[in-house]
């Protein structure tokens, strides 16, 4: 089925209020899709058999090699690892590995959610897109608040690990806060520009410092290898065994969840290859493909890391090599560097981490501003977001609109966080959990009547996606509980209330009255006029509703 959507033309000119109006939904005119003039117009956009706009972004911009390198660095390894792991092992003991692989399970199953979406509905809004079409508008909302959320907290987080590497191989000592705050307006200012220079430059470069990054973890690994084979580990370490990978091992229910919810942060972010389907050469089951490929990936290199790393420096909090040292907890990536190759390593760690931050970023910026970009396509957000570049091909306003924001989230923390690298981990847990749970449930509602023709579907396209939503809906009710708890994170408040409370459960609990703000001032979306509920059922019988019906009755 093809269609139009006409748009209307604006002044060009891209304004400060325009960038941080994501936030601000009332002071736009509701029926606009598009502007025309110096970017890309989306008058007589096509519209496939799933009522999917085309946005006008570029196909085949990004491989498929590249899109997978999105993936990879999106879950920022080195920079994950090094705040991580020390708490993992802290939590769950040598038992660590094994909770590795028991944790990135229920987050396969996301992945199997976004492979079997992606195949269906290719479409950069994913979790968006997908919530709106098989559950309702409403439920898409919230779940792509929660993708932007999730990201915008990542990209703060990462702005204050690179002002650290930066200080560490400057050889400052105690910076003072203003300078800290302008080298990280700097980083997020220099990716944001960076990402707007289109998706092909973008992930041309997220391609080159993924292998940067993956280059000198593998390194570091075979170093920490080498010492143990040569009896140099950390005394008090424990030799490697076989009962690293015992589940029954595990000491209690506080060691599994402790172990689980770092493993929820460190392998967040496999999905953000899968917002580039649109631009991703190859067709929409190899980009449905994209996202498992980088889950396996990160998997292998995290389970070998841990093991490597139990290996060399234990766990026993009193040696001063040990993952668990108060000293090297926060930041066990360089102090084992400086013990395994020298005063040297320090700076070497530094840098691997401040280019695994700065891919991260990049990786996240890219399809949250695509994610925005969708929104504001089907009218679920002001229209300005829905521009595209036509040189570049890229959504300029939502990108410096998500850039904008994070670097008013960063300053705002700067002053008033202890420490913005815990308190951005800890908050984004709840916004995770959120929009995971609701691809999973799109991907449970969307095959629910088709998937059951065989067992593979069945278990790929419903079964196991439906355990996802369990698992994600008991941790985000563990994570909320644990929120309420002003020493939780870096134990910073405001006015009595933790930091992390306020970032992570406030932040997500916004989305309410933006989103009701902005039904108010534009139902069409919220009515099912462009993006009509769709289900796989529907498709195969020709009974599915078309853009502008608002039938929601069928079944």
């Amino acid at each position: 089925m093809s269609g139009e959507i006409n748009g209307k033309s604006l002044p060009n000119g891209i304004h400060l209020g325009d960038m941080l109006a994501a936030t601000v939904v009332l002071t736009h005119t509701p029926e606009e899709v598009t502007m025309d003039g110096a970017v890309h117009s989306h008058e007589h956009a096509d519209i496939d058999a799933e009522g999917l706009v085309d946005k006008g972004l570029r196909k085949g911009s990004v491989s498929l090699v590249a899109a997978v390198s999105i993936g990879l660095a999106a879950t920022a390894p080195a920079y994950s690892l090094t705040g991580a792991l020390g708490w993992g092992a802290a939590a769950s003991g040598y038992q660590l590995p094994i909770i590795f692989l028991i944790s990135v399970i229920p987050m396969f199953f996301v992945a199997l959610a976004y492979k079997h979406m992606t195949e269906v509905a290719p479409d950069s809004g994913t979790v968006f897109t997908w919530g709106s079409m098989a559950i309702g508008p409403y439920t898409g909302w919230i779940g792509g608040w929660g993708l932007f959320l999730s990201s915008t907290l990542a990209g703060v987080g990462a702005a204050e690990v690179t002002v650290n590497a930066v200080v560490t191989v400057a050889g400052l000592e105690d910076p003072p806060i203003l300078l800290r705050a302008a080298i990280g307006a700097a980083f997020i200012l220099l990716t944001t520009w960076l990402v707007a220079r289109g998706a092909e430059e973008s992930s041309r470069t997220t391609l080159l410092l993924t292998i940067v990054q993956y280059g000198g973890l593998i390194v570091f690994a075979l170093i920490m290898v080498a010492a143990v084979l040569s009896g140099n580990a950390a005394p008090t370490a424990e030799p490697f065994s076989w009962e690293w990978f015992n589940p029954l091992a595990i000491n209690g229910y506080d060691a599994m969840m402790g172990g689980f919810l770092v493993a929820l942060f460190i392998f967040w972010g496999f999905d953000a290859s899968l917002a580039m389907s649109e631009e991703s050469g190859g067709n929409a089951k190899q980009a449905g493909r994209t996202g498992v490929i980088s889950m396996t990936i990160i998997l292998v290199t995290y389970v070998v890391f841990a093991v490597a790393a139990l290996a060399y420096a234990g766990i026993d909090e009193t040696d001063p090599l040990s993952l668990t040292h108060p000293d090297n907890i926060d930041d066990v990536f360089g102090s084992m560097a400086t013990a395994a190759v020298g005063t040297w390593g320090a700076v070497v760690a530094a840098l691997i981490i401040a280019v695994s931050a700065f891919s991260a970023t990049m990786s996240t910026v890219m399809p949250t501003a695509r994610n925005l970009l969708a929104m504001a396509s089907y009218k679920a957000l002001p229209k300005r977001f829905a521009s595209v570049d036509e040189a570049t091909a890229a959504p300029k306003v939502a990108t410096w609109a998500m850039g904008l924001l994070t670097l008013a989230i960063y300053l705002g923390l700067s002053l008033t966080s202890d420490s913005i690298v815990a308190d951005s981990v800890y908050s984004v847990g709840i916004s995770i959990c959120v929009y995971y749970i609701v691809a999973s449930l799109s991907s449970v509602v969307y095959f629910h009547r088709t998937a059951f023709a065989s067992v593979r579907t069945a278990f790929g396209q419903v079964i196991l996606p439906a355990i996802a939503v369990v698992v994600l809906g008991y941790v985000l009710v563990v994570e909320a509980g644990n929120m309420m708890d002003p020493e939780y994170g870096s134990g910073s408040s405001v006015m009595g209330v933790g930091t992390v409370f306020i970032v992570g459960v406030l932040g997500m609990a916004l989305a309410i009255p933006l989103m009701l703000a902005w039904r108010i001032k534009a139902p069409a979306f919220f009515k099912g006029r462009t993006l009509p509920k769709q289900r796989a059922h529907w498709v195969r019988d020709g009974a599915g509703p078309s853009v502008g019906d608002s039938r929601s009755e069928l079944e």
